[in-house]
This record gives structure tokens, C-alpha cells and sequence, in this order.
């Protein structure tokens, strides 16, 4: 199935995989559906459409007018909950019907498009535990936290509910310690704040474990549900996403912008202007792939400087030191021990 770009401004997100939930969520705090909806083009006659739609901007709307209107910093971790126990969400339910944790997340990954395209993965192995990086697949200015919490929630509630425990799981995220407290009561696993990058750590010991709910027959219904649903609702990515994707395949070799937008179906003119969008420009994206590969190469092996800089497509290696101190604040060597998770 061919996968098209989208944008703020394309419906492509389902009104029952969030919003609906949200907006109950909020309601039952005290917040009036009016206010809620305002500055969106959502009307309430919306809400009751099966396959009603919204986009972006709609929902970034949508949790900014939570957000003013509620003091309610659980409200994410919530709408997590919500999402992965809602029996009317085919991918949710197929979910907690997987034989386990590396079937469900493949499956949450394969369709994320209809409940959360508004991030990405990316994964790697050490030697006991398998790093799920998270990625904003287009800008989520101040919501990117509320919308990281909760799919992490709904992440660690699937974990809870079938394998019974989330020991030996940890969290890097971006974010300051300002809500420290609220992640150990919610999600009751260690996180470490301010750190460059956004991720899980899970125990290869739990990623094969059986779930509790397992069931080949539910699971393979609630899949073919999802795939029905793709005639509705089809694969796509956002533009920085699929940038960073075709850049990533490159390396070491690096794609001009003339190239990447040929690629993309579009003019140079065009990719600029869209980007722009998406507050972000070609030459950051790109300075982003190379400091996400530089960190998963650091992760998995020892390189040292030179062969690090040849793979990024550097010409020498104190250009690449010289990036890579920008980026981490720190030198290579330094930065491998930070994020040993083993």
C-alpha cells in the first residue's frame, strides 16, 4: 500500500481514537463541551459520525482548550488508559489480544496511522533489553508532551495488564523533573529527566512473554478490522518523518533537497514551503538524522571517531567531533556510558 504525506490541515485523524475520549475526560472534570470544541471545525453533531474526522490542528485545539480549562495533570495518562481498554478500537483491541509484547508493538507500529501518527519508532537491540526511541513525526509544539505521556501510558497499561509487571522497564525523556512525582505514581518504573532523546528501555526477558489474553483467533479479527479500516483511513506519513526516513537509508551518502523532494513527488520550492510548516527547514533535518545515527552506532558498537564520521557522511572526524559535542554537549566516548541501560 502506498503511503502519501499529510499535514495540519488533512483529516486524517479518526474523531473515535482520541478525541472523543479526551473530550469525555475533560467533560467529567468539569469543562463545558463548548469551550472545548472552540477555535476548532469540530461541531458536536460531529462526535456521533463512525468515521468522523479531524485534523491536526483540530486536535492540537482540542488539548490546548484542555489544557486552559482543566488543571488536571492526569488527564494524559488518562487518555491513555482510555484508548487501550476502549473495545470500540479495533488496533487497541488487537492489542491486548497478541500472543506478546514484540506482536503487539509490531502490530501498534504497522497501523499507528489510526490511532497515533503523530509519532515514530525506532528501535535497538543491547544485550538485554530492547531502546524504543520516540519521534515526533511532525511539530507538536507545546502538545508533543501531553501526547508523549500519553502513548507511553498506553504502552506500560498493556504491559501491566498482561504480563503483570513492568520491573526492570526505565524512561529517558526530554522533558524537565517538574512531573516526576506524577510519572512514578502513574506509571511506577524509573525515568530520567533531561536527557537528549525520548525513549523505553523493555527487558528482552519480557518482549516473547505470553500475555494473559493472548488469542490467535481475536487477534487475527481485530487485525482484519484494521486492515478494512486502511480503505477508510490509508497509510501516511508527515512530511519531517518521511525526510528523515529516506535520509536515514542514504547514509552515509546525503540526499540534496532537490533529490529528497524528487523523491517525495514534489519541487524543491514546494518541500521548502512545506517544511517551513512544519517550523523546520532541510539542513535541520538532516543535522537530526546524523545525531540520531551517531547515538544508535554509539549504542550498539565500539567506533571509534573516524569510522563513526565516515558512516555519517563526514569528510573528516573533527567535524564530526565538533557536531557531536554541539548536539550532547559531550564527546562520544563520554556519551556511550550515559545511556547504557544494561
Amino acid at each position: 500500500m502506498s503511503i502519501r504525506l499529510f499535514g495540519y490541515q488533512d483529516k486524517i485523524l479518526l474523531l473515535q481514537h482520541g478525541s472523543t475520549e479526551l473530550l469525555a475526560l475533560a467533560q467529567r472534570r468539569g469543562a463545558q463541551l463548548h469551550k472545548l470544541l472552540s477555535g476548532t471545525s469540530i461541531f458536536e453533531q460531529d462526535l456521533h459520525k463512525p468515521h468522523g474526522r479531524l485534523h491536526h490542528n483540530d486536535w492540537l485545539k482540542l488539548l490546548q482548550n484542555c489544557q486552559q480549562q482543566l488543571n488536571s495533570p492526569e488527564l494524559p495518562y488518562l487518555l491513555g488508559n482510555a484508548l487501550l481498554n476502549n473495545h470500540y478500537i479495533s488496533l487497541c483491541q488487537s492489542l491486548q489480544y497478541a500472543q506478546n509484547l514484540h506482536q503487539a508493538l509490531a502490530q501498534l507500529y504497522y497501523f499507528r496511522h489510526q490511532l497515533f501518527p503523530c509519532f515514530y519508532a525506532r528501535l535497538s537491540q543491547q544485550q538485554h533489553c530492547i531502546i524504543i526511541e520516540f519521534k515526533p513525526a511532525l511539530g507538536l509544539a507545546s502538545q508533543q508532551a501531553f501526547m508523549l505521556t500519553a502513548v507511553i501510558s498506553l504502552l506500560l497499561g498493556l504491559v501491566k495488564q498482561q504480563l503483570g509487571t513492568v520491573a526492570g522497564i526505565s524512561l529517558q525523556l526530554q522533558q524537565a523533573a517538574s512531573h516526576q512525582l506524577q510519572h512514578q505514581l502513574h506509571w511506577g518504573v524509573d525515568v530520567s529527566f533531561n536527557r537528549s532523546l525520548d525513549c523505553i528501555s523493555i527487558p528482552l526477558a519480557l518482549w516473547q512473554q505470553v500475555f494473559t489474553d493472548a488469542n490467535t483467533l481475536k487477534f487475527n479479527a481485530a487485525r482484519r478490522t484494521c486492515r478494512q479500516l486502511n480503505h477508510v483511513l490509508s497509510k501516511q506519513r508527515a512530511l519531517p518523518e518521511s525526510i528523515c526516513r529516506l535520509q536515514h537509508r542514504a547514509l552515509p551518502q546525503l540526499l540534496n533537497q532537490d533529490q529528497v523532494a524528487a523523491e517525495l513527488g514534489l519541487s524543491s520550492s514546494s518541500l521548502k514551503r512545506q517544511l517551513n510548516q512544519h517550523n523546520t527547514n532541510f539542513a535541520t533535518l538532516l543535522d537530526e538524522v546524523r545525531r540520531d545515527a551517531a547515538r544508535q552506532l554509539l549504542q550498539q558498537g565500539h567506533y571509534s571517531n573516524r569510522q563513526l564520521a565516515l558512516k555519517l557522511g563526514y569528510s573528516d572526524e573533527h567535524n564530526f567531533r565538533r557536531a557531536f559535542k554541539r548536539w550532547t554537549g559531550l564527546i562520544p566516548s563520554s556519551f556511550k556510558g550515559m545511556f547504557n541501560f544494561n
